[in-house]
Parts: structure tokens; sequence; C-alpha cells
């Protein structure tokens, strides 16, 4: 008999189940908007997600990284009195329609303008000019992006330009500081394998 009755329950929940659905943790949650996508920790080594951030662009838009998931990403923090950062930058939009398959993303940070102060989107927007970037951002940002040496605080810069290449998912692959042709894209096949 207790065979029967527990085989009664279990059809008798497999029916309720069937007609009423299922209301508890196991129903399917609702796509995420990229901008809404955040981890438990954030940092700035090798294998972390990197902490998102919100800059102006050379054209006064805000830029959010998080806005930007599912893209492999080159990352170049430079400044704007720094030579071999001008010789990259040259290269910037070349590289991203080299890897414009993949969905490249190639931001520029500019940390400094060219009397060492935090840039405006004017300073921006005269960087992209200069060095015939067109199809990519170039950022305002500050020294408070970088970190202290040994602790994850911030971008470690150890030369300038400073590149972070991410994964699609936002985790930091490889950081490369000084530039390279060749070097840059070396770093970026592995983002762009990812996918």
């Amino acid at each position: 008999m207790k065979m029967k009755k527990s085989r009664i329950i279990g059809i008798i929940l497999t029916l309720a189940f069937v007609l009423f659905g299922c209301t508890g943790k196991e129903a399917e949650e609702p796509d995420v908007e990229p901008s809404l996508i955040t981890w438990d920790a954030c940092g700035y080594n090798i294998g972390d997600h990197l902490c998102d951030f919100e800059l102006v662009d050379n054209n006064g838009n805000i830029f959010s990284l998080y806005e930007n998931v599912g893209r492999p990403i080159v990352l170049d923090y430079s400044t704007a009195w720094c030579a071999y950062c001008q010789m990259a930058a040259r290269e910037v939009d070349q590289v991203s329609a080299q890897y414009s398959d993949y969905n490249l993303l190639y931001a520029t940070i500019l940390i400094e303008n060219q009397n060492g102060e935090p840039p405006s989107v004017s300073d921006c927007d005269m960087w992209a000019s200069a060095n015939n970037i067109a199809s990519n951002p170039v950022l305002a940002g500050d020294r408070s992006l970088i970190g202290t040496l040994g602790q994850n605080d911030g971008v470690p810069v150890q030369g300038w330009p400073t590149f972070l290449f991410l994964n699609p998912d936002l985790t930091i692959q490889s950081i490369l500081s000084g530039f390279g042709s060749g070097a840059i894209d070396q770093s970026i096949q592995p983002i762009i394998s990812e996918e």
C-alpha cells in the first residue's frame, strides 16, 4: 500500500507542476542587460574581472566598461606627452579594423594631457584627431585609475603606454607595458580565441 501511495503522490505532484508551473528558484531568469552585469569581486590582476569605470569619451559621451561585456577589449593607458603612446595611437584604428570580425573594442584612456594634467574632452578629441583615431573611443582618465605598486587598487602601470587585454567576460588576460606592434598583435590572439 505504501508503494501505491507514494506513486499516487508523485503523479499528483507531476500533474500540479505541469498544470500550474514552477514558481520557485528554478524558474528561468530574464535576460540581464549588459549594463547591469556585476561581479562579487573585481581587481586589476591577471584573471580578475576588471573593475567597472565610467569615463567621458572624445565626443562627450559616457563610456561604461561593463556595457561592453561580450567583446574582446584592448585598453591602452597612455599620456599625451609620451612618444611611444603616440606611436601606439597611430595604429589604433588599423588594429581595430584588422580584428573587426571579432568585434574587438580598442579604447585609449588618456591619463594626462601634454601638461601632465588630467585631460579634458577637448584634449581627448585633439589626441584622436592628431593620431587619426576615428572609429575608437579616447577616454578622459586620470591618475586615480593607476594602482599603487604591490597593491590591487588600480591598473598596474609600470611604463607608458600600458595595455590591458580583456577576455569577452572582462577578465584580464594579460598586461603589457611599452609598445611594439608585434606584441600588441600577439596579446590580442588569446582574447579573440576565447569567443
